[in-house]
């Protein structure tokens, strides 16, 4: 009987573990809370595709290039279940997988977990940032993709990254440019990143030459382009009316019908949290990051991992990645030998030490904004959910709190409906800095199932 393993996410990383299991001999299945593979990078790529191949124009040829791989994945006829959320997870001898979809709710036990869910936006907190007309760049993108939304009026985007660029690209491709691109990154990288930035365009020169033509872009639609902004705040009453952000000593105020924010992204760590796989604190870019193998393995047996969800690298290295960890899972379930394992992988682990050296600059130049990791105003939103300040995690931690865990009994943050998702990295430096303490001693929320909502008609009748 061919082993199980169930993959978690269908994005790059994903579908190519996928394929290199099944390609192993195993039989994979894979799970997505999408209603279609592709992950959120390439997310609706085959109905834009057939559908809609106008705006490919818009979304760009790295999107189109999905493609490939999604058709791929779908002539293999893997087992896919689309819409199906992950609400419990352990690894170990037994491995256990939670799933709740369309079917309902169901109990799983594989031989195998592989955690291919990806990365999200990085949550910014600041002054105003629950107004409506306020959201993130990354969901923006999904609305572009997803529903062909290009949204209209005064549009402004602040942060910064890669993201930030391709997407002003997008709209201004899509005849609808922002009015303002504010920068938190200098105009171009200081003496001390010309030796990172010059490694990354030997081993990758078309990563470079990408980025210089987004900016290039930006530049002929005379988007005004502001850099070394260092805080912003969202004004209006009942929704945003204008912004005001500071650069240097001074502080500008803009009229705009939307603002749209990056401060980069951070791997989903959610589930291999809730699995109790050993992290670590990034302190570059300030995200938790699962610690992980050569070939994924994590410190929880029965579980590895595959793509952003365990540092950030982007969409090529995740497919690289899926690969590599496919394989790898393969030869510790037997199906491979080790001497296959190190053949098979070599092109993909080449590649991604030449991924490595383009990130390893792009980490130190687009830094994420101090203000939105350790809010200075004390009446900023934290956790939307449950509507907690900045100023009351300060206060608890003052008053003994050490963790984000025993935060929770006096303030509730992080026991709304996304569970800590959204505010755990900003409470864990919120705490550290009030009492002085790294964030690797200050810890993060423990995550208990279920981790998503399940009703308990879906518990009662789960299969």
């Amino acid at each position: 009987m061919k082993p199980e393993v169930v993959i978690i996410g269908a994005g790059p990383a994903g579908m190519s573990a996928a394929l290199a299991l099944q390609s192993a001999g195993a039989c994979a299945r894979v799970v997505d809370e999408q209603p279609a593979p592709g992950g959120q990078v390439y997310r609706a790529v085959d109905r834009v595709s057939t559908s809609f191949p106008e705006a490919l124009k818009v979304l760009g040829a790295d999107y189109a290039a999905g493609k490939k791989i999604t058709d791929q994945f779908n002539s293999a006829k893997i087992a896919f279940s689309p819409a199906t959320s992950v609400w419990d997870i352990a690894g170990g001898d037994a491995p256990r997988l939670g799933l709740v979809g369309g079917e309902g709710a169901e109990m799983v036990y594989p031989d195998y977990i592989v955690l291919a869910n990806g990365a999200m936006e990085r949550p910014t907190p600041f002054p105003g940032w629950t107004l409506p007309g306020v959201m993130g760049v990354g969901a923006a993108q999904t609305l572009l993709k997803d529903s062909g939304l290009v949204p209209q009026g005064r549009i402004v985007i602040a942060g910064t990254g890669p993201l930030v660029y391709l997407y002003a690209s997008q709209l201004i491709a899509a005849g609808a440019p922002p009015v303002a691109i504010l920068d938190t990154a200098p105009p171009r990288p200081p003496g001390r990143l010309w030796s990172p930035l010059l490694r990354a365009a030997a081993a990758d020169w078309s990563a470079i030459a990408k980025g210089r033509k987004w900016l290039q872009q930006i530049r002929a639609a005379s988007v005004q382009h502001v850099h070394d902004v260092t805080r912003w705040s969202a004004l209006g009453d009942q929704k945003l009316e204008a912004m005001t952000y500071h650069q240097g000593a001074t502080s500008v105020r803009l009229e705009c019908d939307l603002l749209l924010v990056h401060d980069g992204v951070i791997p989903n760590t959610h589930l291999s949290m809730a699995a109790d796989c050993r992290h670590h604190w990034n302190s570059l870019q300030h995200y938790w990051a699962a610690e992980v193998r050569v070939y994924g393995e994590t410190s929880q047996p029965g579980i590895s991992i595959a793509g952003d969800n365990a540092d950030i690298a982007g969409a090529d290295a995740a497919a690289c990645r899926g690969r590599v960890v496919g394989l790898g899972v393969a030869c510790r379930l037997g199906l491979i030998t080790a001497e296959q394992l190190i053949s098979q992988t070599a092109a993909d682990r080449n590649r991604l030490q030449k991924i490595a050296v383009v990130r390893s600059f792009l980490d130190q130049f687009y830094r994420p904004l101090p203000a939105m990791q350790l809010p200075p105003d004390d009446d900023t939103i934290v956790c939307r959910c449950e509507e907690v300040t900045a100023g009351e995690i300060r206060q608890v931690a003052k008053a003994g709190c050490v963790g984000p865990n025993q935060g929770k009994a006096f303030t509730r943050c992080g026991m709304g409906p996304c569970m800590g998702r959204y505010c755990g990295n900003t409470v864990s430096q919120i705490i550290a800095s009030a009492r002085q303490q790294t964030v690797e001693q200050t810890g993060h929320y423990r995550i208990r199932p279920p981790v998503r909502p399940l009703s308990v008609g879906q518990l009662i009748d789960m299969r």
